[in-house]
């Protein structure tokens, strides 16, 4: 644990929200046309959201939490998966994530980082319970640990990461498309050597040497065909 800057001091994430404390809504008070978010639909550690569906194609018969657009939404069901999602629009989720609003308190996307932080994983890892499917109670969440910087450099922080953050996902998604790349290019020169491209310039400059690879592979094509 390092030491706070000036200013900065260490308290607990239930000081700026009430973690586990939700609004629910049975299936019959979802729209149609909402948002219903579950965890599946976060891809881990990037908080990416893979696939975004409605009530009516989820056709969902639980209890589902209420979220609004701008509330953090943290995966607390196996929380090694470092699932936490901004939300960009309200909607529904499962009770398994839990909406988190620290407004006047702390800057929503301050704490959507401060969820992610290498700190914050060893805690919950460490006080998870369950086996096979771990999750970060309300007491333990609400006793979690939380930085607190002042509301104006919470705010520069969050725009720093914002940016930084940014390029690292192009970054990422720039190799990603590398062994596509790379493949489609060993493809065009094994098609350039098989076709004769690749020494086409070689062949003009020796022309007996090309004309006896053209007569031996003559000979070997008719080898093979009888």
């Amino acid at each position: 644990m390092t030491a706070c800057p000036l200013g900065w001091h260490r308290g607990r994430l239930g000081d700026v929200v009430t973690y586990g404390v939700t609004k629910k809504a049975e299936p019959n008070q979802t729209p149609s046309d909402a948002w219903v978010l579950e965890l599946e639909d976060i891809e881990k550690d990037t908080s990416r959201i893979l696939s975004r569906e409605t009530a009516a194609q989820r056709r969902s018969k639980s209890t589902k939490n209420v979220f609004k657009c701008g509330d953090v939404l943290y995966g607390k069901l196996r929380p090694y998966l470092n699932k936490v999602v901004l939300a960009d629009s309200a909607g529904f989720s499962t009770t398994e994530i839990v909406p988190l609003n620290a407004r006047g308190y702390a800057d929503q996307r301050f704490l959507f980082y401060w969820l992610k932080s290498a700190e914050f994983l060893d805690y919950v890892n460490s006080v998870s319970h369950g086996i096979n499917m771990p999750r970060l109670g309300t007491e333990a969440g609400n006793a979690a640990p939380f930085v607190i910087a002042p509301l104006p450099e919470q705010k520069r922080i969050a725009d720093k990461l914002d940016t930084l953050l940014a390029r690292i996902d192009a970054c990422r998604d720039r190799l990603d498309r590398l062994p596509t790349i790379i493949k489609q290019f060993r493809q065009s020169v094994l098609a350039a050597a098989t076709s004769g491209r690749l020494t086409e310039e070689w062949r003009e400059r020796n022309p007996h040497a090309a004309k006896w690879l053209d007569r031996s592979l003559s000979d070997l094509t008719n080898k093979v065909r009888s």
